[in-house]
């Protein structure tokens, strides 16, 4: 039987993902063209930062342009 504060995690993160969903798609029906930018620049962003990330924390070949 899982604990009881995996249960409580679990149901929060349930519930914070149904809002938050539930909020964009509100916004979204509100005001489609500033939604759909703002979005679409934070994902760009987001993949930036994510490769960028990526790419830091990659190890140098060993051997090197010979």
């Amino acid at each position: 039987m899982p604990s009881i504060k995996k249960a409580v995690a679990r149901k929060a993160v349930k519930s914070t993902a149904k809002h938050t969903a539930h909020g964009a798609a509100a916004k979204l029906k509100r005001q489609p063209v500033r939604t759909a930018t703002l979005l679409g620049v934070g994902c760009v962003t987001g993949g930036i930062a994510g490769w960028a990330l990526a790419r830091s924390h990659t190890p140098a070949p060993a051997g090197g342009p010979a």
